[in-house]
């Protein structure tokens, strides 16, 4: 203790001023948009570069885990193929080649970071802008959705999980017609609250939750998970219904990032209209 004193003593003068200077730049850059956004770009890179060093580390453990994952990709999709008319995916793809106006790009990139046990969870890429890259695309992977991208610079993007307590996402029953909002409740994170389906729909346990389409950064009817319990509470119009995710979070390795190129057009003509 006698040593730790007389260190503050001696250098006390060195400790104050850095403490200022810390206190000073966080002042600057909360208080003032510009300094805010280089602060964040900033430190965007630099744990961007520690995450993905940290990272190449955990996945040189892990190859034998990611070659599985992607095998078991490679098999569903050629099970799609498969089953499909070859005649008809020829024809299919000569139109898509001249057709300039498909709506979704895939991205794909690598997670470097990733939580579950906050309340408010994140994901970092080793992707940005450069790669494609931009703030409110969907992202997902072969088993479900994943979050939403909120903040991106250069080469990596921030997601906000679907374990993030500010996430909504549109979600449908599959093949009934009902949809409602998708929504974390800060506990378990293998399960989500389904949230506004009305208390006349026919729902089952065991019933697939898939994406509506009805939002501009995810595709209909991607896998989001199967109801796991629903009950309805005295005097509300709508179940309480608790989602058992297809997606582990916690096992993440590669996404997809979904470029919705006609996203701008469905939203200036909704803008347009949206007082109407």
């Amino acid at each position: 203790m006698r040593n730790l004193i007389l260190l503050f003593v001696k250098y006390g003068n060195i400790f104050l001023f850095l403490f200022l200077e810390i206190l000073c730049l966080s002042l600057v850059a909360r208080y003032n948009t510009s300094q805010n956004e280089i602060f964040i770009n900033s430190t965007n890179i630099f744990s961007g570069k520690i995450y993905g060093g940290v990272n190449n580390l955990r996945q040189y453990f892990h190859l034998s885990a990611v070659s599985d994952s992607l095998a078991n990709e490679n098999a569903r999709l050629r099970k799609l193929l498969y089953n499909t008319d070859i005649k008809e995916v020829t024809r299919r793809d000569s139109l898509l080649t001249q057709d300039s106006t498909l709506q979704y790009s895939y991205i794909t990139a690598k997670v470097i970071n990733n939580s579950i046990n906050l309340n408010n969870n994140k994901i970092t890429l080793d992707k940005g802008s450069l790669a494609g890259i931009g703030k409110r695309m969907g992202v997902i992977n072969a088993n479900g959705i994943v979050g939403i991208v909120k903040e991106v610079n250069d080469n990596f993007a921030v997601v906000l999980s679907v374990l993030h307590r500010s996430m909504r996402i549109s979600a449908a029953i599959k093949n009934k017609g009902y949809f409602g909002s998708m929504q974390w409740n800060g506990n378990d994170p293998t399960r989500m609250d389904l949230v506004d389906v009305s208390r006349h729909a026919s729902i089952m346990k065991g019933d697939t939750i898939v994406t509506s389409g009805y939002s501009t950064k995810f595709p209909a009817n991607i896998t989001v998970g199967t109801i796991d319990s629903f009950w309805l509470t005295q005097g509300n119009d709508s179940y309480a219904i608790q989602v058992k995710l297809n997606n582990d979070i916690s096992k993440l390795q590669y996404v997809y990032v979904i470029d919705n190129l006609l996203a701008t057009e469905q939203k200036a003509i909704e803008e347009v209209t949206r007082d109407e």
